[in-house]
């Protein structure tokens, strides 16, 4: 089925199946291995969360679009997490690599989770793959919603203009007006090449 045709939830739970740790991580290649695939979700853990001093340990903690937990393995070492992603196929692989984990399948546009029930959301090359603006504009007023007033939101968006979304890895390009049109303010950002953003939002 053309890329045009599949919608987000068939195409990730496609590419599950047919090779889950590249599409989670396509740095290292097709032919990534478990050991590779577990060493970098602890190094991006490290990096993106553990050794940021604008995120505090413990409390409630949503990763949006955690594929099958390759990060969120160490996170819940620091936080009580709670991991979504859109592809079912995802979310069992990741039930059955991390049994005890609060994994949860959404439909993409909405959290099921309660109003102001979150400390922290985060979110790492996931909304970079959004393919409308309507997708991302629901999902930040999704996060915004049910963060604690307080409430950080961390999330990586992609910069460059992309023409053709046939591709798995395309996107919609954003910056930080939409966040702050949802109602975050913005503590800070950072440039990542000429392809992506770091936002650091506050409900």
């Amino acid at each position: 089925m053309p890329l045009k045709t599949m919608n987000q939830k068939q195409l990730w739970d496609k590419l599950a199946k047919e090779n889950s740790r590249y599409y989670i991580n396509s740095d290292l290649g097709r032919d990534i291995t478990e050991e590779e695939f577990v060493e970098s979700g602890e190094n991006d853990y490290q990096e993106y969360i553990q050794f940021d001093p604008l995120i505090k340990p413990g409390g409630i903690f949503l990763e949006i679009g955690c594929g099958t937990g390759r990060m969120t393995e160490f996170i819940a070492k620091d936080f009580r997490v709670v991991a979504t992603d859109i592809s079912g196929e995802m979310i069992k692989r990741a039930q059955q690599r991390l049994p005890g984990i609060d994994f949860m399948e959404t439909d993409g546009e909405t959290i099921p989770l309660p109003d102001n029930s979150i400390d922290v959301a985060f979110s790492y090359l996931v909304f970079q793959h959004f393919k409308t603006k309507e997708m991302l504009v629901n999902n930040f007023k999704e996060v915004y919603r049910i963060l604690k007033r307080g409430g950080l939101f961390k999330v990586r968006v992609r910069t460059d203009k992309i023409k053709n979304m046939e591709s798995w890895w395309s996107g919609i390009d954003c910056d930080e007006s939409i966040a702050e049109d949802t109602g975050f303010f913005l503590l800070q950002k950072e440039r990542v090449g000429d392809y992506g953003l770091w936002l650091w939002l506050e409900k």
